[in-house]
């Protein structure tokens, strides 16, 4: 992006605090008179009217977090600069979103994501399908409403927005059947397992678990990414299996991210404590909260780090949140979520690193729009393909 926009919404921001010196104000105001297009520009942001309208638009979009992340590498000392000037201005205006909302109304046919069709690529919602022990299966989806029962008299409870376990059994029979929840691309599910547990999961994952704990050990098996909130019971730990890896815990909350595609498994403590082994390396980890764990699946090595849980759970609370990530794994969660697919045409853009904080229930064409708008990458919106070059 031409440094121009910076230096212009730089001046404004002055202007709207009244300490803009002469010369600057003499700079602003023959830039003002240049064209009708600037003109317009000037007194659409300087109007009281334009803060409330800003927040608005942008109100899926956390500039202060994604912003300085898409400017790139040859832009760290505007970097420097613009937090300069936020921190000094911040309590009239974002100078990141002047110098984004004035590119967009120079250049508003150059930041559109061009698409093939008039169709919104849409988000994704709560569904799943349940495998029971006898090998059937039920489709689920919000709203519905309705109570099954497994062979061993577990009740399920389909209550429109999740599905929950209650054991019924007063037979004594130790005996675990299992079921799994399978929650494809484009969909999401929560589950209540019968000691109580809850596990949310993202699109694309799987769960098999046993519809009633039996033994001294709650064994289940993920596939893809969960959010786990389990019950304490010091007599019977909660072990999550996947890939190779296992979390053991007594009671606490926790999020793993570990899908197939991925090199590694991600296990986040929110509170509580987990220990992270596997079947590779002797080594056994044990998370405080705030730390994070990173098993590489190809040689068995965990890592352990202190990091911001609040981006390892976004996904739950509604949110695409990613700070400085490869534009491969912010696209990867954007297949799942919106099923779609992501074709690269340049290679080399997989690795350049992008930050946001998008209302991930919106629509994916303004997230796509705020990438682009750096100059660095270009999509193309052909049906339920999003094509990224540079």
């Amino acid at each position: 992006m031409d440094d121009k926009y910076f230096d212009i919404a730089e001046l404004v921001s002055k202007y709207l605090v009244n300490d803009l010196t002469d010369s600057e104000r003499e700079r602003l105001m023959e830039w003002v008179k240049l064209s009708e297009k600037n003109g317009a520009w000037f007194r659409s942001v300087t109007e009281e009217e334009f803060v409330r309208l800003k927040r608005q638009e942008l109100k899926a979009v956390d500039i202060n977090q994604g912003w300085f992340s898409l400017l790139g590498k040859k832009q760290q000392e505007r970097k420097r600069v613009l937090r300069m000037c936020l921190l000094k201005y911040a309590g009239i205006f974002i100078l990141p979103v002047l110098a984004l909302t004035m590119y967009f109304f120079m250049h508003e046919e150059q930041s559109t994501v061009p698409t093939s069709v008039a169709q919104e690529i849409l988000p994704g919602v709560r569904k799943a399908i349940l495998q029971m022990a006898d090998g059937s299966s039920v489709l689920l989806h919000a709203r519905q409403v309705d109570t099954f029962k497994e062979k061993d008299g577990t009740l399920i409870d389909l209550n429109g927005e999740s599905i929950v376990y209650e054991s019924n059994d007063t037979s004594g029979v130790q005996v675990a059947i299992y079921n799994t929840l399978t929650v494809p691309r484009g969909g999401e599910y929560v589950l209540t397992l019968s000691d109580g547990t809850a596990v949310h999961l993202n699109a694309d994952s799987k769960l098999r678990f046993p519809v009633k704990f039996v033994g001294d050990k709650r064994v289940v098996k993920l596939e893809g990414e969960g959010y786990f909130h389990v019950v304490r019971n010091e007599n019977s730990p909660f072990i999550v299996e996947v890939s190779g890896m296992e979390v053991t815990v007594l009671g606490t909350e926790f999020n793993v991210f570990g899908y197939d595609e991925s090199g590694e498994v991600r296990t986040t403590l929110i509170n509580g404590s987990v220990k992270i082994s596997s079947e590779k390396n002797e080594r056994v980890c044990v998370l405080s909260p705030g730390e994070q764990a990173v098993f590489n699946k190809e040689n068995g090595q965990i890592e352990v780090s202190e990091v911001d849980v609040s981006y390892a759970i976004a996904w739950k609370d509604g949110l695409i949140r990613f700070r400085d990530r490869p534009l491969k794994e912010i696209m990867g969660f954007i297949s799942r979520w919106y099923d779609v697919e992501v074709v690269y045409k340049d290679e080399d853009v997989k690795d350049y690193l992008f930050g946001c904080n998008f209302d991930r229930h919106a629509t994916v064409l303004p997230l796509l729009e705020l990438f682009q708008s750096t100059g660095t990458v270009h999509f193309e919106i052909v049906g339920k393909k999003i094509i990224v070059s540079k």
